[in-house]
């Protein structure tokens, strides 16, 4: 989605579909002038499901009410949720031609990613529901897409979030460690000539929360069953290299 201010700059009364012509040219053209010979970065991000049923923001398509009574697999096999936040095969079909398309996909620990909004869609279990139909529409996208249709290179590359968390090493030096060897395997991912960057996680703020204590041993006794639902599923496995 994008602000109205904008979408109207660019001619739009309503947000557009992701893959309208005319809408991915006006985005291409406006971030990337054509001519200025500069290289330029464009990121977009989003988490999967996004934002709540009554979102004041632009999405084409908002969370849906009856997702959290739906099995994962009725989520994922839904249209509604195969358009939201955006339907991924359109964005990558509409903007390859014009730019280098890559995915990072971020991957979080499946009980700290539900602890996190303990609430949303009624309560964990249907939470997690929810969860796992994102996850298998991802999964779904990402293996059939492994590699990018114009270059022929790795179209997504996957990064475990608990690798650059302080909390799961012995000190603070073995975590910074880590954290080098994160940012310069995704430079290489992106071809970026430098993966040094010594500020990148200056403003991390890493949760200190507890998740089992947060959603109580009942909770995590179905998430674990949950989990056990998705091994093999999610998340996706590392590129050999």
């Amino acid at each position: 989605w994008y602000h109205r201010n904008k979408i109207k700059k660019w001619g739009f009364d309503l947000t557009p579909e992701v893959d309208d012509p005319d809408f991915v040219r006006a985005v291409v053209s406006d971030a990337c002038p054509p001519g200025d010979g500069r290289r330029h970065v464009l990121i977009e991000w989003a988490s999967f499901p996004s934002g709540h049923e009554d979102d004041q923001r632009s999405y084409r398509v908002h969370r849906a009410p009856e997702w959290p009574n739906m099995t994962p697999e009725e989520v994922a096999n839904s249209d509604e949720a195969l358009s939201h936040p955006l339907r991924l095969n359109a964005f990558y079909r509409a903007y390859s031609p014009h730019v280098d398309v890559k995915f990072v996909v971020l991957h979080r620990p499946f009980l700290e990613t539900i602890a996190s909004h303990r609430d949303w869609d009624g309560g964990p279990e249907t939470h997690s529901n929810v969860i796992r139909g994102f996850m298998l529409v991802l999964r779904r996208f990402l293996d059939t897409h492994l590699y990018d249709q114009v270059s022929g290179g790795r179209l997504w590359r996957l990064v475990c979030v608990e690798k650059i968390m302080e909390k799961n090493y012995n000190d603070k030096e073995k975590a910074a460690a880590a954290r080098v060897n994160v940012l310069r395997d995704l430079a290489e991912f992106l071809g970026w000539p430098d993966g040094n960057c010594p500020k990148c996680f200056n403003s991390w703020h890493e949760s200190k929360k507890d998740p089992i204590e947060v959603l109580g041993e009942e909770n995590v006794a179905v998430l674990r069953s949950h989990m056990e639902w998705l091994e093999g599923g999610w998340p996706p496995p590392r590129e050999e290299r």
